[in-house]
């Protein structure tokens, strides 16, 4: 069961659209230190040629930013949704949807056409008391989410109105489980309840899932996914250390040319690919966000 809102969320439900906002580029990484401040990690899109980043504010609610090439971020929308989490986008069918958890631990949906007036409205009845991961492949769209009972679960809408087809895996996690898309397959990584070790499984109709492979990496927070070029990457925060950690995979079972970088954060970080770059974002210990690029993957 899931409820359709159709309050039309437009332009004028915003509170805030602006042109461009203070960016700091750290000079040959192709990063950007945006002067906005979040207590938790942005999730990153893309929809055309156009990056787009959503966060949680440090008022709890909604925004939206994009950019044409991660350094230079403008068009800030703030909606009047809020949330305890941050929130995910991703784009489907020409349109980018939003997912969220809302103040009631119910997940939400909205879409928009390009990343300024947000619509239709879809609250499920399915509840989280973390934020949800959406992503699309094929001709579907996939919505992920740990349950009150840990478990992680899966369910999938041709439209992004109707959703059904619930799975829910017998696996537990401790914090927010990652979903993304690699060469016809789908992949989840979570963090192993107990032993915190980072998990990977992977999907051709998000039904049925196989091929577990558990890390001896360690996190306290859910890890991130892309899929760049021909391989599978995954990033995630080093426990004890805080520092921000990537590795790739060209099936997902096999994970090497691990990197370490300088960077720390105590929030889960997020992976995008756009063209020939790979995107990285996450929040600084000053709580700013930060998106980095590469093209090879290396950061």
């Amino acid at each position: 069961m899931l409820r359709l809102d159709t309050k039309t969320w437009l332009v004028g439900s915003c509170l805030a659209i602006g042109l461009g906002f203070p960016v700091s580029e750290v000079e040959g990484q192709g990063q950007a230190i945006l002067d906005e401040r979040s207590n938790f990690g942005p999730a990153l899109a893309y929809l055309g040629d156009r990056l787009y980043m959503a966060w949680t504010g440090r008022d709890s609610k909604i925004n939206i930013m994009r950019s044409d090439e991660g350094i230079d971020w403008r068009a800030k929308i703030t909606l009047d949704q809020k949330s305890d989490h941050p929130p995910s986008i991703t784009a489907f069918n020409n349109r980018l949807y939003l997912a969220w958890t809302g103040r009631d631990q119910k997940i939400n949906i909205m879409r928009s056409d390009e990343g300024i007036d947000w619509r239709a409205k879809i609250t499920l009845d399915q509840k989280s008391e973390l934020e949800p991961d959406i992503v699309a492949l094929n001709d579907r769209l996939y919505l992920l989410w740990r349950g009150r009972d840990d478990k992680i679960n899966i369910m999938q809408s041709t439209d992004g109105i109707d959703w059904g087809g619930k799975v829910v895996l017998d696996q537990t996690t401790t914090d927010r489980p990652a979903l993304t898309f690699h060469n016809g397959r789908l992949y989840i990584s979570w963090i192993g309840r107990g032993d915190e070790k980072i998990n990977i499984m992977r999907s051709r109709d998000g039904i049925d899932w196989g091929a577990k492979i558990i890390l001896d990496e360690q996190s306290n927070v859910g890890p991130g996914l892309a899929s760049f070029g021909d391989r599978l990457f995954l990033t995630w925060v080093g426990r004890g250390d805080f520092k921000l950690n990537v590795m790739r995979s060209e099936d997902g079972i096999d994970w090497g040319g691990k990197v370490i970088l300088d960077e720390r954060t105590e929030q889960s970080p997020t992976l995008i690919a756009l063209g020939n770059r790979i995107y990285l974002g996450w929040t600084g210990r000053d709580l700013k966000l930060n998106v980095r690029s590469s093209r090879d993957g290396l950061f």
